[in-house]
């Protein structure tokens, strides 16, 4: 297609832009189609027949959904593409990769996971039932839907494996799975958003430290605090809310960067996320980085191990 604007006509276009703004907030589309942001419309990309069809099945469906539940657009080709009414946070595809069965941690509880791609996906189901079984479905869709939190469904391996171990019943027909980066997200915001806070002067041996994770935080380390791994012993700058080390590398205040894929993060490599913060004298011959050091070494299985070859 050498013009695209000789061969799609100004409805199909404003589908298609209609389409990208919606879908932009998602994690799985639209693929090979990036917002343009010059003009209106932008220089839309080539694209192919079969993509156009795509796009007004879409827009068909989208309008059909709109019938169903009495809603009424005042400019059709505005309408959003098809959003199911869920019980669950959404599900994009079925992962068809090759995946290990592992455990993992989260806020305490032992769960199962799926290593996919080298990140944990984790099973959703066994979440809601342990770490977040004080809350409702329906407060739970409502984060992830501030945080585009979007889950996969698991294929009839996994579907299997998980019904031999007991961690769900016989007749589930599915499983929903969630990264461990986005589920610790999800805790984070349900869990912990009202935080002990402390109006204490620092101590004498406190020194600035911060994290770029989510969005960035500044916080206060008291070394002389940190006596168990869950010790609370960073203090925000912002909220003055206290946190243990994991806990605030979770913890954010200046964006929570709710548009961008997240990957790989596990807040028990909290020791590779808490920086030493610039904004303070660092001219003391290494001594900050050396109490920082030290403080990460505490309590480190890892750092135990390596001592010990």
């Amino acid at each position: 297609m050498d013009d695209y604007s000789a061969h799609v006509n100004p409805h199909v276009k404003r589908v298609i832009q209609s389409f990208q703004n919606a879908a932009v907030r998602s994690l799985s589309g639209p693929n090979g189609l990036p917002l343009r942001t010059g003009g209106v419309l932008g220089h839309l990309p080539k694209i192919t027949v079969m993509e156009v069809e795509e796009y007004h099945k879409a827009l068909v469906a989208s309008k059909k959904l709109a019938e169903e539940k009495n809603v009424e657009y005042e400019n059709p080709f505005l309408a959003p593409p098809p959003f199911p009414i869920q019980q669950m946070p959404v599900f994009t595809p079925v992962d068809t990769t090759r995946s290990e069965r592992s455990d993992t941690i989260l806020e305490g509880e032992t769960i199962a996971c799926f290593t996919v791609g080298g990140e944990k996906r984790l099973c959703l189901p066994q979440i809601l039932n342990t770490v977040l079984q004080d809350f409702s479905l329906q407060q739970i869709n409502a984060v992830c839907d501030e945080l585009n939190i979007f889950c996969s469904r698991c294929n009839q391996t996994q579907l299997e494996t998980l019904k031999l171990l007991n961690i769900l019943p016989s007749p589930a027909p599915s499983c929903g799975l969630i990264t461990k980066t986005d589920a610790e997200r999800l805790c984070n915001a349900l869990l912990h958003v009202n935080p002990e806070k402390s109006m204490e002067p620092p101590s004498r041996s406190s020194f600035k430290v911060y994290h770029e994770c989510f969005g960035k935080g500044k916080g206060l380390l008291n070394p002389e605090a940190y006596v168990s791994p869950d010790s609370k012993c960073i203090r925000c700058v912002d909220c003055y809310g206290m946190f243990s080390p994991p806990k605030f590398v979770c913890h954010s205040h200046k964006s929570i960067e709710n548009r961008t894929c997240h990957w790989g993060f596990d807040s028990a490599n909290w020791r590779s996320y808490l920086l030493l913060a610039i904004d303070q004298n660092l001219n003391d011959n290494g001594k900050l980085q050396d109490a920082i050091d030290e403080v990460k070494s505490r309590f480190d299985q890892s750092h135990k191990q390596k001592r010990r070859y």
